[in-house]
């Protein structure tokens, strides 16, 4: 009969940032190792909180699923002579410990079985449990006693059942037991794991993440609603909080009307900080007060939720004393003070980056080829202040708002919009799916901000390795490729580089190094970016193949090229594209192509070839035209007349004929159309849609 199985880990508490993933980890992991130690079930079920991982799995076998291996031996001629064993015949079968009756042949290779025996499951779960636990892996681990075993959090209990049997084992200084801890680390005897997550359930733990999180989400709207105002649905404190806690009941706070003069910014981010919900009323304001959500049950409110308006108002306090000292000292020679903040050993001060990426805004405003008019004027004054702020007591305090309360302090000192929104919108984007500049002058600024950190560390020797980029390097490409598509920037990338690397107070050596390396990072995030966009992975590759210094140059010919491919002339004509490409590739073994002059057309020996001469000299022109102003799509469907005279082409020539000048006639012809059609796209990357 099968029984199910309770594993919960009790720890320290679990930063709220750690517990989705490792939910999703211990999931992967428990299904992984069931299968690895032949041990049946129906369901695996994860849950989490901030307190304790809870695996509980569903109608477990009582024994291992048999496992039948097969092992391969020496082929058959050498195993047997004349129907009998030889030395090597007895030699595996005494490896495997069988009779020599026992081997067999199989697509002639001596072959033996050897079943592995089914044991009990209460026999593997300890060292089962142990693989799990031990496999988990985090951010950053502790460790909290002498064995030096390394965990998240210390671990202080452990609940192992096979039904209603305790699995014993141990990990650290922990044994385990049928034992859970409630509040107050109070330890509770545990019956049966089926009953498990309804008995947390009733000592006020909600185990699962949906339905605690459904729970903090009601409670927070129940308790604004006298309020007449509303938090906001997509408020990321909703998921932070749920893993915060383990029952939510939410508390209505107020905070005193005057802060309300402080910036909108300010105040949310106060009141975020401390896991608090904003609420504001129908126009979009801030309303006096703010939804704290506590652990436990409902309570002494009253009381707690004076403990929180005091925290808050302390909080706005001091951030209303930093505003206004701030405001008082003219922003504008703040820069100055950039010169005392170390941006990195290697690179020099943040005066000095500010210095090297208003050197390369300047450069690259001249190197941008843009519909929209960039006023260098005010790029250079958002260059200027652009990290001012950072120097403030505000942001020393709140360092999120760095940009924001440049913003703030840009515009109480007179500065223009369009400055004082520079200052703020040249940090962007914030987050992988953040918002980008608006205008084209902020734009410029990100670009060259980002460009010099990318080219530094990379200079600095700080790139980006498997999962790690602690300077969010990757980031930073990714919004550089962001923002030229959006305000559709065409420039040169190598000459951006360039520009930001010679700019670095590196050695010449590391220089050359560092942009060659940087040009093959950016191109592998405008790879993947592509592919993020539906422009499918051979098409992204096709188009960086041919060419790849443009970025929003890159993207109009991906889309160009994903439209085009919907016709039905496109496949054949992509195929015929890698055909030519193949040849000329194994004709350059023994010819430089590159010094082919125009094909002979006095050469010509057969029709085709004359015909697919002609319709290039007639389309040559017509494409290049379409090519130069950008207009792709019309330019690949010139690229799509070429099907029938190239199909007849290759059903009635052979290139690679014996007459070396026919021959080299025949390649001229061939790789002319070749770097045509190499302006948009490398073809013979393109995979048969049967294929990918």
């Amino acid at each position: 009969m099968s029984k199910d199985i309770l594993l919960e880990i009790g720890t320290e508490e679990i930063p709220a940032r750690y517990l989705e993933s490792s939910a999703a980890q211990l999931a992967e992991i428990c299904e992984k190792e069931f299968e690895t130690a032949r041990v049946g079930y129906r369901r695996i079920n994860v849950h989490c909180t901030c307190r304790r991982l809870i695996v509980y799995v569903r109608d477990v076998s009582e024994k291992q699923v048999p496992k039948r291996n097969v092992f391969l031996g020496p082929s058959e001629k050498v195993a047997y002579e004349n129907g009998k064993p030889t030395a090597a015949a007895i030699g595996f079968a005494g490896k495997y410990k069988v009779d020599i009756a026992d081997l067999f042949v199989k697509d002639g290779r001596v072959c033996v079985i050897k079943r592995e025996p089914s044991l009990e499951t209460e026999q593997v779960l300890p060292d089962l449990c142990v693989s799990i636990i031990k496999s988990l892996s985090f951010p950053k681990s502790m460790v909290w006693e002498q064995s030096r075993f390394r965990f998240v959090r210390p671990i202080r209990w452990i609940a192992a059942l096979f039904g209603k049997k305790i699995i014993r084992f141990q990990i650290a200084d922990v044994k385990s037991s049928n034992f859970t801890c409630i509040r107050h680390k109070k330890k509770i005897k545990i019956s049966e794991p089926g009953k498990f997550i309804s008995f947390l359930r009733n000592k006020s733990i909600i185990a699962d993440c949906s339905s605690r999180l459904g729970m903090v989400k009601k409670a927070v709207s129940a308790a604004v609603r006298s309020t007449g105002g509303a938090v906001r649905e997509n408020d990321e404190n909703f998921a932070i909080v749920s893993n915060l806690v383990e029952f939510p009941s939410a508390v209505l706070c107020r905070f005193d009307k005057k802060y309300l003069s402080l910036p909108k910014e300010l105040i949310i981010y106060t009141l975020k900080n401390q896991k608090n919900f904003v609420v504001f009323d129908g126009k979009g304001e801030i309303m006096p007060y703010f939804v704290a959500v506590k652990d436990g049950i409902s309570t002494n409110l009253e009381s707690i939720g004076k403990g929180y308006e005091k925290v808050i108002s302390a909080r706005l306090e001091d951030a209303d004393f930093y505003l206004k000292s701030d405001l008082k000292i003219p922003f504008e020679p703040n820069t100055e003070k950039l010169k005392g903040v170390i941006f990195h050993e290697k690179l020099g001060t943040v005066y000095d980056k500010v210095s090297r990426f208003s050197k390369l805004a300047e450069q690259l405003c001249d190197n941008i080829n843009s519909s929209q008019k960039i006023n260098k004027k005010v790029v250079s004054k958002i260059c200027f202040l652009s990290k001012s702020d950072l120097v403030t007591r505000t942001v020393t305090e709140f360092p999120e708002l760095q940009g924001i309360f440049g913003r703030i302090c840009a515009a109480a000192s007179g500065e223009e919009k369009i400055v004082s929104d520079g200052i703020e919108q040249h940090w962007r984007p914030i987050t992988y799916d953040g918002e980008l500049p608006d205008t084209a002058e902020s734009s410029v600024v990100a670009i060259a901000d980002k460009m010099d950190s990318i080219a530094g560390h990379f200079a600095a020797g700080n790139i980006p390795t498997g999962s790690a980029d602690p300077y969010g390097l990757r980031r930073a490409a990714l919004g550089i490729i962001k923002i030229a598509i959006k305000q559709r920037f065409s420039f040169s990338l190598k000459t951006l580089i360039r520009n930001a690397v010679e700019l670095l107070p590196v050695e010449d050596c590391s220089k050359e190094k560092s942009g060659n390396l940087i040009s093959d990072f950016i191109k592998q995030r405008l790879n993947n970016y592509f592919c993020e966009l539906g422009i499918s992975a051979d098409t992204a590759d096709a188009v960086l193949s041919a060419i790849s210094d443009d970025i929003y140059d890159s993207y109009k010919r991906g889309l160009a090229v994903s439209g085009v491919r919907k016709q039905p002339d496109f496949a054949p004509i992509a195929a015929a594209f890698k055909r030519i490409g193949n040849i000329l590739k194994q004709a350059e073994k023994s010819v430089s192509l590159s010094e082919f002059g125009p094909p002979d057309k006095n050469l010509f020996k057969d029709d085709s070839e004359t015909a697919l001469f002609e319709k290039f000299v007639s389309v040559k022109d017509e494409f290049n035209a379409c090519i130069d102003v950008g207009d792709y799509e019309t330019g690949l469907k010139i690229f799509i007349t070429l099907r029938n005279p190239v199909d007849s082409f290759f059903e009635k020539v052979m290139v690679m004929t014996g007459d070396e000048r026919i021959k080299k006639n025949r390649l001229s012809l061939l790789y002319g159309i070749y770097r045509l059609f190499m302006r948009v796209a490398d073809f013979s990357k393109i995979v048969p849609k049967n294929k990918v």
